[in-house]
């Protein structure tokens, strides 16, 4: 029953990344295709540069919250355990894949044949709600990158790249350390475009 009732989080966690806001948003704009306007990022970078900042906004907001519910919910549950259950192996696996789940959705929805977006405003939730002091150092990582590059999506690859260390600076946790490298490496994997364009120099930029 137990295994049951957590397969079935987990799912639940996949199906909520899954929601294509994107997408969604670029239909009532009449916008058929994301994917063949702008960088073809079905993010909110993207939506913000075709359909405007406002969009991008809310995108950013509603992507966000795909990853901080499930994750946040199953954190709060989490703490609320006795410490032997807290530390056993088969609860941190679940609760690793809860972290993973939601990130995983939103990079590869079924509900749109499994296309999506890179993973760094679901990612951002997801880390909101495991260590709200990782999410800030990594902010600061973002800013000081993306104002000295111009690059979105430089400061999106480094800040990912630095998010598994400092979530385990703060929790010491190497099961949560684990889903926040897998996590991590899907970001920057999805931003494999991103990286050519970076090093042929023709991605896009806020100087663009």
């Amino acid at each position: 029953m137990v295994i049951l009732r957590n397969i079935s989080y987990i799912l639940a966690a996949y199906l909520i990344g899954s929601f294509p806001t994107s997408a969604i948003i670029a239909k009532l704009k009449g916008i058929s295709d994301l994917t063949k306007q702008g960088s073809g990022n079905l993010g909110a970078t993207n939506v913000s540069r075709v359909i405007g900042k406002k969009f991008g906004l809310i995108t950013l907001v509603v992507d966000s919250a795909k990853g901080f519910l499930p994750v946040f919910f199953a954190m709060k549950t989490f703490h609320a355990l006795p410490a032997e259950t807290r530390q056993s192996a088969a609860y941190l696996i679940f609760l690793s894949l809860v972290i993973i789940a939601p990130v995983a959705g939103h990079c590869f929805s079924i509900l749109i044949r499994f296309k999506g977006g890179k993973g760094v405003a679901t990612g951002l939730g997801v880390f909101l709600a495991v260590s709200p002091e990782a999410v800030l150092i990594a902010l600061l990582i973002f800013i000081i990158i993306l104002f000295s590059s111009k690059y979105v999506s430089l400061a999106s690859i480094i800040s990912a790249f630095f998010m598994p260390f400092l979530v385990f600076y703060t929790l010491k946790n190497i099961y949560i350390f684990g889903a926040s490298m897998i996590i991590s490496g899907l970001i920057i994997y999805k931003h494999s475009s991103n990286i050519r364009r970076l090093l042929n120099g023709t991605e896009h930029s806020m100087k663009n």
